[in-house]
């Protein structure tokens, strides 16, 4: 099988690392990739929001199954050419795709699908926000209706602060905070039937003790040693299924990935989000812990043939990865410094490329979240320390990480051996 991978971050690079370790992959291209995707796999150029240009690459290189990275080429609609072109396509249609494209959109979806959620008002004057955030109180929580790459969500306390990142937006979805610690769960679906992935759990705000800005994320862990027994069969019947029928009966059936964001409140498992694609840095762990090869799974989706997918096996043991941010991430992330990474060869844990970039045979920051070290081990505690360790092997001026990621877990599990 040839499998073409589109995009160039850290979610993608741990794709195509697992695909590259598939026997089933014969050929292995992604586009446009990063520098550290392309030492692994032949990188093409591509513009990856042009479902044209994809196209064009896709039946240039003859690809059996093309994989679908950001959600930005979804929403734009390179899924739908694709499977016009008849290429196999692991990544929903735009129609499909808007359950993150809008915010507002998704709330319909579960409003008809009776999916459990927070109650939300969508606001676009700043009379409509202010009442939305009279309404729930605080802390507020307001989400721009479109995509913004992880980072157009404020939850705060401050009515000030929540008022000003409404104006910035054209229109945005108000709801209420939903309490209970928050679990990703990712689901692989066919347009029917859907299978989950192992439950993570990502750390959003930029500091330590979860203080700062929202991010794109800054590191996460699996399994969840924590996590009530058969919560990911309970998601997928009470969440999943559910969004994936109410869109096939939009006409919009659902072929992808679909992330789940979900808070465990004292009231019952609530989904925050939904998202069209695998959610970093979540991918990187739950992908470091699937035994069952990858590229046969995304294609059962991609061709409607989940049912009959075997099923998953998963590794033993833990998996933490923890990001590397640029100096300024999220807000203003500077770009340009050269990296150096000590002991790349080395096997207890490993770096994950996301905003970089060569320049004059440099290697240097290009993003600002821009390497994830992941480490594994035969439990959280090991994991954590070989993520840490990898962290360490690369600096680049400015580099900053959270140093809490797994932290209460492990204190968690230590406390109850």
């Amino acid at each position: 099988m040839r499998v073409l991978v589109i995009g160039a971050g850290g979610r993608e690079h741990a794709l195509v690392r697992a695909l590259a370790a598939d026997p089933d992959v014969g050929e292995l291209d992604a586009a446009p990739g990063n520098p550290g995707i392309a030492g692994m796999a032949p990188t093409h150029t591509v513009s990856a929001n042009d479902p044209g240009d994809v196209v064009r690459l896709a039946q240039q290189l003859g690809s059996d199954l093309v994989v679908i990275g950001p959600e930005a080429p979804l929403v734009a609609g390179v899924g739908d050419a694709l499977r016009a072109a008849g290429i196999a396509t692991f990544g929903p249609d735009a129609a499909a795709a808007l359950i993150e494209g809008s915010k507002a959109f998704a709330k319909k979806v579960m409003a008809a699908a009776g999916v459990p959620t927070a109650e939300a008002r969508v606001a676009v004057t700043p009379a409509e926000a202010e009442a939305a955030l009279d309404a729930f109180g605080p802390p507020y929580v307001v989400k721009d209706d479109a995509l913004a790459a992880g980072k157009g969500v404020v939850v705060t306390e401050d009515r000030a602060a929540a008022l000003r990142h409404a104006a910035s937006c054209q229109r945005v979805v108000i709801e209420e905070y939903l309490d209970g610690p928050e679990v990703s769960l990712f689901a692989l679906c066919d347009g029917a039937a859907a299978v989950p992935l192992l439950p993570a759990q990502d750390f959003k705000r930029a500091y330590d003790g979860d203080l700062g800005p929202n991010t794109g994320g800054m590191g996460a862990y699996a399994p969840l040693p924590w996590a009530p027994a058969g919560l990911a069969d309970e998601v997928i019947d009470k969440v999943v299924v559910p969004a994936i029928t109410e869109l096939a009966r939009r006409g919009a059936p659902y072929r992808g990935l679909l992330y789940a964001g979900l808070a465990l409140t004292s009231k019952g498992v609530k989904v925050i989000e939904f998202n069209a694609r695998f959610g970093d840095p979540e991918t990187q762990v739950v992908l470091d812990r699937l035994a069952t090869p990858l590229a046969g799974l995304l294609y059962a989706a991609a061709t409607g043939d989940l049912a009959a997918a075997p099923a998953l096996r998963w590794r033993p043991g833990a998996a933490v990865t923890v990001v590397l941010a640029a100096e300024g991430y999220p807000e203003s992330p500077v770009k340009g410094d050269r990296i150096k990474i000590d002991s790349p060869e080395r096997t207890d844990g490993y770096l994950l490329h996301a905003g970089t970039a060569l320049t004059a045979g440099d290697l240097v920051t290009a993003g600002g979240r821009v390497l994830s070290a992941v480490g594994s081990g035969p439990d959280l505690a090991a994991a954590r320390a070989a993520a840490y360790a990898a962290a360490a092997r690369a600096t680049f001026r400015g580099e900053w990480h959270r140093g809490d990621i797994a932290r209460q877990a492990v204190a968690r599990q230590a406390a109850e051996a």
